[in-house]
C-alpha cells in the first residue's frame, strides 16, 4: 500500500464531513481505528511531521480526563460534550503556534466531529486515541529541539 492509500484508508485525509462512524453495523469497532496497518502510519506520519509525545499525552489526557468523569458517571455526555468540542479550538490554537502540525488538528477535528454520542466518545474514539499513543511511543520523543 503507497503513503496516500494508507493516509486515506486510516482516515486523514481532508472531508468537509466525517466519513462514517467508528461502528459496524452490529455495533462493534471497526478494526481500522486500532489495527497496526493504519494507526501505526498516522503514528509515523505525525512523528515526521514534528508532532511530539509531551503533545499527544496533553490531549490524550484531555480526553482520559472526560472519560474517567463519565466512566464513573460523575457528570452526563450532555456536560462533557462541550468540553471533547473545545478539543478542536485547543487544537486550532496548538497548531497556529506550531505546537502541533496541521494533520494532527485534522485528526482531532474529524474526531470531535465523530464523537456524537457517549458510546462514539467512550468506545470509539477513545480507542482509535489510545491505539494511537501506543503506536506512537515507538517513534516520538518527548520534545524536539528547535
Amino acid at each position: 500500500m503507497d503513503m496516500k492509500g494508507a493516509v486515506t484508508k486510516a482516515g486523514l485525509e481532508r472531508k468537509t464531513e466525517a466519513a462514517g462512524g467508528y461502528f459496524d453495523d452490529p455495533g462493534h469497532l471497526k478494526i481500522e481505528y486500532v489495527s497496526k496497518g493504519n494507526v501505526d502510519v498516522m503514528a509515523r506520519k505525525f512523528d515526521r511531521e514534528g508532532l511530539n509525545m509531551s503533545q499527544l499525552r496533553r490531549f490524550f489526557n484531555h480526553c482520559r480526563e472526560i472519560e474517567r468523569r463519565l466512566r464513573s458517571k460523575q457528570t452526563t455526555w450532555e456536560e462533557e460534550r462541550t468540553n471533547v468540542a473545545k478539543l478542536a479550538a485547543f487544537a486550532a490554537d496548538a497548531a497556529g503556534k506550531k505546537k502541533i502540525p496541521s494533520s494532527f488538528r485534522e485528526f482531532l477535528d474529524k474526531n470531535v466531529e465523530r464523537s456524537r454520542t457517549q458510546k462514539d466518545f467512550l468506545d470509539g474514539f477513545m480507542e482509535h486515541f489510545e491505539a494511537l499513543v501506543g503506536f506512537s511511543a515507538l517513534y516520538m520523543r518527548e520534545e524536539r529541539t528547535r
